[in-house]
């Protein structure tokens, strides 16, 4: 896991300026790759490596690397799982390896097979820059699901990248302003921080990005996406058993955990006494008898730690509790923020930012988590309500004419889902899409036209909403979880995100996910192979952390940074910070984004911020 950085000229050479923005960007992404770091230019192009070494780490697989002919260059950030598999592909072909590092194997394969046709057989989570120096094109890659970040900013003159906006915003003369609509977008709850930055200029490579930049300019393109990929008729004409698809599942789980346990360093598991991290932490110690596990221990509100600790004894794991009062939280708070290039939104950011802390204080380098289940399997409340939208009382349905049922579905099929934007009449809906977000909330529908033959027509809803999942809820995750663990130089990798599970998983039918009012029903059976059935029967609660944490803090909205931002007058910014001061969510949206803009517009410091939480809180009591 590492951090990048580059410059692309587009008609001048590089100069020493460009040099200069290299070295900053490359000390403002200090903290992803602590280890060692080093850099490269040619006459149009400047690369800067900041490396944190998990595979191979002797100083031959340092980057940025070059073919043997030295007409390919590499600047890499991530794990490809399959590299070994890839290599002997490679051998067999010819090829020859310097390393046992996947950083030669992703260069090699860039460089012989062509990035449109190496690209998509990467099993991992990955962001590079690669540079091919017999036709001059640059290329720009983002794995699948956007597990691991880059930025672009076009200048005009120049195309720079890195792996997070804040190293572009060290550039020389890059204004640094931030963007309204985003701001709006982000307060009014949608889904923006995995592909979407909110300083202007700043572009973020989507999901599945696969970018070429030559002399012709720059060819966006994506290299997969769930429209593209799935199979309807594998869903609809699946007559797995039980016992088969049970099999199956148990049988691509081990093997995802297997090849995530790979590594030259410590490796350890968030464990949070929920069935992801529990089964993850089950199945990775059989690769890594050694290891231990981590769980966030709130001293406000409800801990999970107890139930974490059952998963540990059941499946002989050491569970470190990791704790966090209120102190601890008002540091790490504008901490979070920092990294984020966000709000933050949930209070959970100071968790998990104290728990990687932790990891790298014990000398951990790695650490597993069981994010992406729920997308995929079916795990959360609002997919299974979706179902209820497409069951009309049998009554009333029998009694409605065809043309009232037509209706009825063009109105359902417009906003699919119970989460869905606009829910009301066509014309609300319209407004509200123009709005806000449209490239995200018209994919509800794609997605739910994209499952015709699914039926019944609430089974064609629900699986479309955990597909959306993918796109929305997903990214912020993914991205809080990068930021925020290689804040503390600390890789985070996400087994349920492989390749072949996601494919397996996208073509399940629904009553492999939810069946007897049992959200990831197949997962939960193959849970119980390896965990406590306390755990696995729990309720749902996600890593959540008490209001009581942030409670007191809506006074430094008065600061005035968002309220200029977004035009507020004096009586709205009352109405706000009361709003605020009774409901948590509004709060920690409204104050994280004051703090967003006060370090970013405002160049105030972390510790002037923790400060000032605290003179609120006391000034509330």
């Amino acid at each position: 896991m590492c951090g990048i950085a580059g410059v692309w000229r587009k008609r001048d050479p590089i100069g020493a300026g460009d040099l200069s923005d290299i070295a900053r960007m490359m000390q403002v992404l200090a903290h992803r790759g602590p280890d060692d770091h080093d850099s490269w230019n040619s006459a149009r192009l400047a690369l800067g490596h900041r490396r944190l070494a998990i595979i191979d780490p002797s100083p031959a697989a340092r980057e940025p690397m070059l073919t043997t002919d030295g007409q390919g260059v590499l600047c890499y950030n991530g794990e490809v799982y399959n590299y070994r598999s890839l290599r002997k592909s490679l051998e067999a072909e010819g090829r020859e390896f310097r390393t046992v590092s996947d950083t030669e194997v992703v260069l090699q394969a860039l460089h012989h097979w062509g990035a449109e046709k190496a690209v998509p057989l990467f099993d991992g989570m990955f962001a590079f820059a690669y540079f091919d120096q017999r036709d001059g094109a640059l290329w720009l890659a983002r794995d699948r699901l956007g597990i691991k970040p880059i930025s672009v900013a076009d200048t005009g003159e120049r195309l720079l990248f890195a792996s997070e906006d804040k190293a572009i915003l060290a550039c020389q003369d890059f204004p640094r302003r931030v963007d309204a609509r985003e701001i709006t977008l982000r307060l009014a709850w949608q889904s923006r921080d995995s592909s979407y930055s909110i300083f202007e200029g700043v572009e973020r490579l989507p999901p599945a990005g696969l970018w070429k930049i030559s002399d012709g300019g720059i060819e966006k393109r994506r290299f997969w996406h769930v429209l593209d990929v799935l199979e309807t008729s594998r869903i609809v004409n699946d007559r797995t058993s039980d016992a088969g698809q049970l099999a199956a599942l148990q049988a691509l789980l081990e093997e995802s955990v297997e090849l995530h346990c790979i590594a030259d360093a410590s490796l350890a598991t968030a464990c949070s006494g929920g069935v992801d991290s529990g089964l993850i932490t089950a199945l990775a110690k059989r690769h890594r008898p050694e290891m231990h596990g981590y769980v966030v221990d709130p001293k406000l509100g409800r801990s999970e730690a107890e139930n974490a600790e059952r998963t540990g004894r059941h499946v002989g794991v050491d569970l470190r509790r990791v704790p966090v009062d209120r102190n601890q939280f008002f540091e790490l708070w504008p901490r979070a923020v920092w990294h984020l290039e966000s709000d933050g939104w949930h209070a959970s950011i100071a968790g998990l930012l104290a728990l990687a802390d932790q990891c790298r204080a014990d000398g951990v380098k790695v650490l597993l988590t069981g994010e992406g289940s729920d997308e995929l399997f079916g795990g959360y409340k609002w997919q299974a309500s979706t179902m209820r939208l497409w069951r009309p009382p049998w009554l009333r349905h029998l009694f409605r004419s065809k043309s009232a049922r037509e209706r009825k579905f063009a109105q359902l099929r417009r906003a699919p889902f119970r989460n869905s934007i606009g829910r009301g009449s066509p014309w609300d809906r319209n407004i509200v899409l123009r709005a806000l977000s449209p490239e995200l909330n018209f994919l509800q529908t794609k997605l739910f036209d994209r499952l015709d033959g699914v039926s019944p027509d609430s089974d064609r809803a629900f699986l479309a909403s955990c597909f959306y999942d993918l796109y929305s809820h997903l990214q912020d995750l993914l991205h809080r979880h990068d930021r925020l663990s290689m804040a503390a130089s600390v890789e985070l990798r996400v087994p349920f995100l492989e390749n072949r599970l996601i494919d397996f998983a996208m073509h399940l039918p629904r009553r492999h996910k939810y069946r007897n009012r049992t959200s990831k029903w197949l997962l939960k059976k193959v849970a119980e192979r390896h965990l406590p059935r306390e755990n696995i029967s729990a309720a749902k609660n996600g890593f959540e952390m008490s209001g009581a944490f942030s409670a007191g803090t809506q006074g430094l909205l008065r600061g005035g940074f968002l309220r200029d931002a977004m035009k507020w007058s004096a009586s709205e910014l009352d109405d706000l910070i009361d709003l605020a001061k009774n409901q948590e969510p509004s709060r920690l949206r409204l104050v994280g984004m004051e703090m967003l803009l006060r370090l970013y517009m405002g160049s105030e410091t972390m510790g002037n911020l923790t400060e000032a939480l605290h003179a609120e809180f006391s000034g509330a009591k």
